[in-house]
């Protein structure tokens, strides 16, 4: 099956195992030499549930009863033994925990008060669990997806827009615009140096960003860090001799009004 096949499966545990922690119990003991009876003494509780709980699981895809060579049930002292998918098996049980809310990937301070501060929030950069739930959210005003191959000066401009942003922003190498994790195509060596120059040549003045990289379900990913606008510098991409902001997922030119409001330091998004 394929990695989008995997991901639903991921978030399909997270649901049935948000509010249940007992059944995730279950689950995780699950382990190719284990019965229903012997999840049933480890965790204390009656044979009876926790077969109804196995029974979910196996209507799931999520486990099925062991086979040996010769493709017979496996049982051990009369009971079944289960065993994870192989789809699931190699997958951290992490990964089917609850993660925190991701749609607002800044570290930033809550008062009641309204205070002026000089300095921007720092971009959080995702954990691999934290991706998962990025891709199956899909694109944002802080997440934009890149498929491998894409042009570096094309993943440049999206950067020059980024860079205008409260908030900068989170560029995907390797992922698909439908959230599918493919993989990145190049090292994070040989992307960074690619991606540096690029930015070097078509933006101005030159910004900072960093490039990240991330394994997320046996694929590699890279993510390039944009900081936020910090009310100064007015980037323009060179290639265009035009301005740019991000709107959603969406890049648009600067409108005289934006530049305006840009020009005395205030954020237009």
């Amino acid at each position: 099956m394929t990695s989008v096949g995997l991901q639903e499966m991921i978030s399909r545990g997270r649901f049935i195992f948000s509010k249940a922690p007992r059944r995730f119990e279950v689950f995780s003991l699950i382990n190719g030499k284990r019965t229903g009876k012997d999840i049933a003494r480890k965790v204390g509780r009656s044979q009876s549930s926790v077969l109804q709980d196995i029974q979910m699981l196996r209507d799931l895809g999520f486990i099925v009863e062991k086979e040996d060579s010769d493709g017979t049930i496996v049982k051990k002292n009369g009971s079944t033994v289960f065993e994870k998918t192989s789809l699931v098996k190699h997958v951290p049980d992490s990964y089917f925990k609850g993660v925190a809310d991701t749609s607002v990937l800044t570290k930033q301070e809550l008062s009641s008060k309204k205070v002026k501060s000089s300095t921007s929030p720092k971009i959080h950069v995702p954990n691999e669990n934290e991706i998962l739930d990025v891709c199956k959210h899909g694109e944002d005003q802080l997440h934009e997806f890149k498929a491998p191959g894409t042009s570096t000066d094309k993943i440049a401009k999206e950067i020059a827009a980024f860079l205008h942003t409260r908030h900068g922003g989170l560029v995907l190498y390797g992922v698909e615009d439908d959230g599918s994790i493919v993989g990145t195509d190049l090292s994070r060596q040989e992307f960074d140096q690619r991606i540096q120059n690029s930015v070097r040549n078509t933006i101005s003045p030159t910004p900072k960003i960093e490039v990240k990289e991330r394994n997320v379900l046996g694929s590699t990913i890279l993510l390039i860090v944009i900081p936020p606008w910090n009310r100064k510098p007015i980037y323009q991409y060179t290639k265009s001799e035009r301005y740019y902001i991000r709107r959603g997922t969406n890049v648009f030119a600067l409108k005289p009004d934006e530049m305006e409001k840009i020009g005395k330091g205030e954020y237009v998004v």
